[in-house]
C-alpha cells in the first residue's frame, strides 16, 4: 500500500510530465518522436497506476466513514477518478493514432490540453482537499 508521501511524490511526478508534455506538444513535428513517445507512456503509466492505487488505499479505507464531510468528499474524488479513467483511455488510444499518422495536430493539442487540465484538476483537488482530509483523520 502506498503511503500519503508517495501518493503526494507522485502528483508532483505526474504534474511535472504534463507540464513537459504541454510543452513538447505544441510543436506537431513532435508528436511522433520516440522521445515524445515514451513521456507519453511514462506519463499514461504514472497516471494509471496512481489512480488505480488511490482506489485501493484512499477510497476503500474512507468510504465507509461515518462523518458526512468524509462520505461526501471521497464519494466525489471516487466519481472524478472515474470519470478521469475513461476520458484518459480515450485520450490514450486517440494519442497513439496521432502519434503514429503524424496528422491532426489541432485536435491532439485540443486533447493534450484538455486531459492535462483535467489531471491538473485532480491533483490540485487531492492536494487541497484529499490528502489533508486523510492526514486530519489520521491524527484524530
Amino acid at each position: 500500500m502506498y503511503t500519503l508521501d508517495e501518493l503526494e511524490r507522485q502528483n508532483n511526478e505526474i504534474t511535472e510530465l504534463c507540464d513537459v508534455l504541454c510543452a513538447i506538444l505544441k510543436d506537431s513535428s513532435l508528436h511522433n518522436n520516440s522521445i515524445a513517445i515514451e513521456l507519453m507512456d511514462r506519463f499514461k503509466e504514472k497516471v494509471w497506476m496512481h489512480l488505480i492505487f488511490e482506489d485501493n488505499t484512499i477510497y476503500s479505507e474512507l468510504v465507509q466513514h461515518p462523518d458526512d464531510e468524509v462520505s461526501q468528499a471521497v464519494g466525489e474524488f471516487h466519481q472524478s477518478g472515474r470519470t478521469i479513467k475513461k476520458r484518459f483511455s480515450n485520450f490514450i488510444r486517440n494519442w497513439k493514432k496521432y502519434a503514429e499518422s503524424g496528422e491532426g495536430h489541432d485536435s491532439v493539442h485540443s486533447d493534450c490540453s484538455d486531459i492535462f487540465s483535467l489531471i491538473r484538476d485532480r491533483v490540485r483537488y487531492e492536494n487541497d482537499t484529499i490528502f489533508p482530509l486523510v492526514k486530519r483523520l489520521q491524527t484524530a
